[in-house]
């Protein structure tokens, strides 16, 4: 994610030796970095302003032991990147805690919206926040899941997607009136859809311009 947008590159790796003068610290020129940090570091760029000669790691940090007793050498299972379900479950919290913000946002308008209608409040409020609760849920925590079975490619549109199905099946479990359904059907889709276009930046394939493009269509 840092290098693919910039963050992680030749001139914040080049800055960062200098500042903690690193040359001075260690007796060898030889960096490890990352694989997945390539895209953002020209090698011979370091080289050239710092002395340090860039050597790409393996994808795993668990690996990094091994990949010194080899003499600094990747076997080809160390280059290979995996982001199956266990790698993107591992990612749920990182993807959902933030997601939280929205919660008293969407209580407050909900509560809002019962005082100008001038309704009742009783148990019967739960049936106006689960389905955004739920929603929340399904871009930060189950489109993470279903990712590779959800149909098209924009993480905007997947989103949309489970959002829409969500909404269909919020109107089962909670027995919504017809007005109340109408604007899920308009709203949770939207919801889900923005929390699960941040989930483009953890994952191994999607690209910067990519993402940004997407952003443009997608985010208004």
């Amino acid at each position: 994610c840092a290098a693919g947008k910039g963050s992680f590159g030749t001139e914040e790796l080049v800055h960062r030796i200098e500042v903690v003068r690193l040359s001075q610290l260690v007796k060898n020129r030889t960096l490890i970095l990352p694989q997945l940090g390539a895209p953002g570091v020209a090698a011979h760029e370091v080289k050239k302003r710092t002395g340090f000669r860039v050597v790409y790691g393996p994808v795993y940090a668990k690996d990094i032991g091994r990949f010194l007793k080899m003499g600094m050498k990747a076997t080809p299972d160390m280059r290979k990147v995996r982001f199956g379900l266990k790698e993107r479950a591992v990612l749920i919290p990182m993807e959902i805690i933030p997601t939280l913000k929205f919660v008293p946002v969407i209580i407050g308008i909900l509560v809002l919206l019962r005082l100008v209608g001038r309704m009742h409040f009783d148990s019967s409020i739960w049936m106006d926040i689960l389905p955004y609760l739920g929603a929340v849920v399904i871009g930060g925590a189950v489109f993470q899941v279903l990712l590779p079975w959800i149909p098209g490619r924009s993480f905007a549109f997947k989103g949309w997607l489970l959002g829409l199905v969500w909404a269909l099946v919020a109107d089962v479990l909670f027995h919504i009136n017809a007005w109340i359904f109408f604007s899920n059907v308009l709203i949770l889709p939207m919801l889900a859809s923005f929390i699960a276009l941040n989930f483009t930046g953890a994952t191994t394939f999607t690209s910067l311009s990519g993402v940004r493009k997407e952003m443009k269509i997608a985010v208004p």
